[in-house]
């Protein structure tokens, strides 16, 4: 009897121990949706993590978006020939001996594509980027100055004649009639640089990931500048956080909690056991007492 008088206090204090632990942590998860009796909503319902998904979503898109995927780590990734998964071949291996002819034509398919843009940009190019306008204006300046007499500079509006030719350039460009001939220029461009030998073999030799990866270590300071620039560009413009956030939102509260429970299910048991373990020792300290 004495026995039992003795344990009844350390197991009670263990059985509590490990029945409140089992049921913080269920309440973590537990219940996904809000329970009401008689129209009155049962306190602590939904769970911790359902109820403050919305939040938990918000901070962690925003840690996430701020502090891992900043402008250098994603220079730094950007900079790594590995990430784009670069063939180790060379372009003959990659793309057989006929390689001339389907690169020519998806060079051409490319110019065809980015014409337009160019021509849009070209045209618009004094309103978009009033800076290269002005330094294009000074270019011409100094070139009349450099190429007249000047005597007769003293009688040229300077300003007039780069108007005068920067408007019939963007008026030549604007006139759908010599889209066309551009076009044609720059098939015949590509043809005449795939026909010449040297750069012919070169390409077909090129080895595509040591070709890159040598390329990059040799220009490192430049493409270092320009991948930064691109990182910066795109943790400034590219919605990670939204997207991150968004992404989260989709997942079901379930399915949150199978994710959470699958990587620290097992620290969470223990927690659960070392729960029952201290509620045990604190109850037999008091048997003891």
């Amino acid at each position: 009897m004495n026995v039992i008088i003795f344990l009844l206090p350390p197991i009670m204090g263990g059985l509590i121990a490990l029945f409140t632990n089992w049921l913080a942590i269920r309440m973590l998860f537990r219940p996904h949706l809000e329970k009401r009796i008689f129209g009155i909503k049962i306190p602590f319902t939904p769970g911790l993590i359902p109820k403050e998904w919305d939040n938990l979503t918000e901070k962690l898109a925003e840690a996430i978006s701020t502090r891992l995927l900043t402008p250098e780590v994603l220079a730094k990734e950007l900079a790594d020939p590995w990430l784009w998964l670069l063939p180790d071949k060379t372009v003959g291996e990659l793309v057989g001996n006929d390689w001339a002819e389907p690169i020519g034509t998806q060079l051409k398919k490319l110019a065809d594509s980015l014409l337009p843009k160019a021509i849009d940009a070209a045209i618009n190019f004094p309103q978009t980027h009033p800076g290269l306008d002005q330094q294009l204006a000074a270019l011409t300046y100094k070139l009349i100055d450099d190429n007249t007499n000047p005597m007769t500079a003293l009688f040229v509006s300077k300003k007039k004649l780069y108007t005068r030719i920067k408007t019939s350039a963007l008026d030549h460009l604007a006139d759908p009639q010599n889209h066309d001939a551009l076009r044609e220029k720059l098939h015949i461009a590509i043809d005449t640089l795939l026909e010449h030998g040297v750069l012919n073999e070169n390409i077909h030799n090129f080895h595509i990931r040591d070709g890159i990866t040598a390329i990059l270590q040799k220009e490192k300071h430049a493409f270092d500048r320009v991948f930064k620039i691109l990182a910066k560009y795109l943790s400034e413009n590219l919605p990670v956080k939204t997207m991150i956030k968004s992404k989260l939102a989709s997942f079901d509260v379930a399915e949150a909690e199978e994710i959470i429970l699958s990587v620290a299910g097992r620290e969470l048991r223990m927690i659960v056991l070392l729960g029952g373990v201290l509620g045990f020792a604190i109850g037999l300290l008091i048997s003891v007492v």
